[in-house]
């Protein structure tokens, strides 16, 4: 996730849709004062091979006054995270912050994720069938994690 406060943006980052791609991209364009979550070491190698800001100011140990809430602050744990849901980085942000900002995330085709996730997932032989891996239910899962990301009660934030 990355919050410029620069640019006034929130970028809400969902599994499966090139969103750490994205996050690497963005953190371009980033000042001092944003909040750029951590990712992976081998990402982060990336980013800062690009010359890129890496991560910061995503702990508690970060400036008070980028943040309205201390309660949703300590609810998420402290720190902001790359997955964060939009309820979550709400209740960090608050009101101020949250709206007059503007949110967008990366969305996938849903057959596109699924089959990217059969293949994450089903890496070793035997692979189950397509079919069989849709009927096991896993796939739902994407639902509740891209969709959580960037709802708050079923309605897109």
């Amino acid at each position: 996730m990355i919050v410029s406060h620069k640019h006034r943006f929130i970028f809400l980052k969902t599994n499966k849709t090139a969103g750490t791609s994205v996050e690497i991209a963005l953190s371009k364009f980033c000042g001092p004062d944003d909040i750029i979550t951590a990712i992976s070491v081998e990402d982060e190698r990336t980013r800062r091979e690009l010359g890129y800001r890496g991560q910061q100011n995503h702990t508690l140990s970060f400036p008070r006054h980028l943040f309205s809430s201390w309660k949703g602050w300590l609810l998420a744990g402290g720190h902001l995270y790359n997955h964060m849901s939009a309820r979550e980085a709400r209740s960090v942000l608050g009101k101020q912050i949250w709206d007059s900002y503007y949110k967008f995330c990366i969305e996938r085709n849903p057959w596109d994720r699924v089959v990217s996730l059969y293949y994450w997932r089903c890496q070793q032989e035997p692979r189950p069938s397509i079919a069989e891996f849709l009927d096991s239910g896993v796939p739902k899962a994407l639902k509740r994690n891209g969709y959580g990301v960037y709802t708050i009660n079923d309605q897109i934030a």
